[in-house]
């Protein structure tokens, strides 16, 4: 029974040998440890080459360091048993400096390369020296510094009604950092660009930065980096014309026209840049306020300051304007008004006049003032403008007949006035 068994077994075997997908299987199988047994047995050494080593170079001393040099990658050729191979990578092996003693300053040096293991895989050998044997190294001590960005943009044409004032840089300052002898040599650093297109409305340009020393030249290195390489140039454009120039006066009489005949001002425009939606708002610039009240046969000229609006720009430079009124045929006279008037006064508030006269100077046309008289002026009190009950000063103004309308006063004046609340019962 046992016999039979063990025969019935066999033939099962002996079926699989006639499997074509079994017989496969078993065949890489044997193929595998045969390989194996082989490999691990063999004396023979195997050669392959590792690529993409980074390259590490040691520390220096006195603050020196290597620059540009984090890319570098060498080659080695290894030589051992084939399995143990190919389970080495790059990661197992680095590159340094055979010997760095000699570098004691900055400066360009020729450094050899020697491979050497990094991790616990130690069953190969090196065949041969690394690819490349030898590096040039740029040595130096590290600085930082921070430079200011100068304006060296070129506006070649613009259009014509048009303005553009100084570029707009996007970075005022730039830090430079990397080799302390390259960053020494620079002098300054300066936004470049020219437009050559004739420019009629803002602009923005990207625009490179360039380093020169102090001879003028350019520099270029690979030892240092800049915080930016370019900047944002902005170009505003802006649209000019010619405005009026006005001046603001106060405390002119109502009847009183000022004209050129009469006052001359030293600039009747003014040439003014703006941006378009502000330039065609304005039409006219005016003066600061000229109060006719201080105008006298003396005090006949006057420097009136420019009052521009936001956003516009003063091509012309100038900050004031000259004011002159002729005089030759005007006269000055002081009169003694005794005649007052009080308005608008309330049912709350009683005010009396109790200043006997007033002297009041007036200036206008000869013939009008030489035919004034004081009993033709009237000092009024406005209530509108009082509410201190009592005795107290006023400011007063002095109201002229219809025959003197080219005459105004000179100076303010006030009289005492006495303010009475009154009761319900009065």
């Amino acid at each position: 029974m046992k016999k039979t068994k063990e025969k019935t077994k066999t033939r099962s075997i002996s079926k699989l040998f006639y499997n074509d997908k079994f017989v496969m299987i078993f065949s890489a199988l044997v193929a595998v440890v045969l390989w194996i047994i082989v490999t691990t047995t063999s004396q023979e050494s195997t050669v392959v080459t590792i690529t993409d080593i980074q390259i590490s170079l040691p520390e220096l001393s006195d603050d020196l360091e290597f620059f540009n040099t984090e890319d570098l990658t060498a080659e080695v050729r290894i030589s051992g048993n084939a399995l143990i191979l190919s389970t080495v990578t790059s990661s197992d092996i680095y590159v340094t400096a055979s010997d760095v003693s000699e570098i004691t300053e900055p400066g360009e040096y020729t450094v050899s390369l020697v491979p050497k293991k990094s991790t616990i895989k130690t069953d190969f050998s090196f065949d041969s020296s690394c690819t490349p044997s030898s590096i040039d190294v740029y040595v130096d001590r590290y600085a930082e510094k921070e430079f200011t960005v100068t304006d060296q943009v070129v506006i070649s044409s613009i259009a014509e009604n048009c303005y553009a004032p100084s570029t707009v840089l996007s970075e005022q300052t730039i830090t430079i950092t990397g080799a302390e002898t390259v960053i020494n040599q620079i002098a300054s650093v300066a936004a470049v660009y020219s437009f050559s297109e004739t420019l009629s409305e803002s602009v923005t340009q990207t625009v490179p930065l360039v380093l020169y020393d102090e001879n003028g030249d350019v520099i270029q290195s690979d030892y240092i980096t800049m915080s930016v390489t370019s900047v944002e140039a902005t170009v505003t454009v802006l649209q000019t014309k010619y405005v009026p120039i006005e001046v603001a006066y106060t405390n002119v009489p109502d009847g009183l026209s000022i004209d050129d005949s009469w006052v001359t001002v030293s600039q009747s425009e003014i040439y003014i840049a703006a941006s378009a939606d502000v330039i065609d708002s304005i039409t006219s610039i005016t003066t600061s306020e000229l109060d006719l009240s201080a105008v006298n046969l003396s005090n006949s000229t006057w420097e009136l300051s420019l009052e521009l609006p936001s956003g516009c720009t003063n091509l012309d430079n100038i900050d004031s304007v000259t004011v002159d009124f002729d005089m030759s045929d005007m006269a000055q006279k002081t009169f003694t008004v005794e005649t007052f008037s009080v308005i608008n006064q309330t049912s709350e508030l009683q005010a009396t006049v109790t200043s006997k006269s007033l002297t009041v100077t007036l200036v206008g046309s000869q013939d009008e003032i030489y035919s004034l008289e004081a009993d033709d002026i009237t000092a009024v009190v406005d209530m509108s403008l009082q509410s201190t009950v009592g005795l107290t000063e006023t400011t007063v103004t002095i109201q002229l007949p219809d025959d003197a309308a080219s005459c105004w006063t000179y100076g303010t004046y006030t009289v005492a006035v006495n303010v009475t609340a009154l009761s319900e019962d009065e």
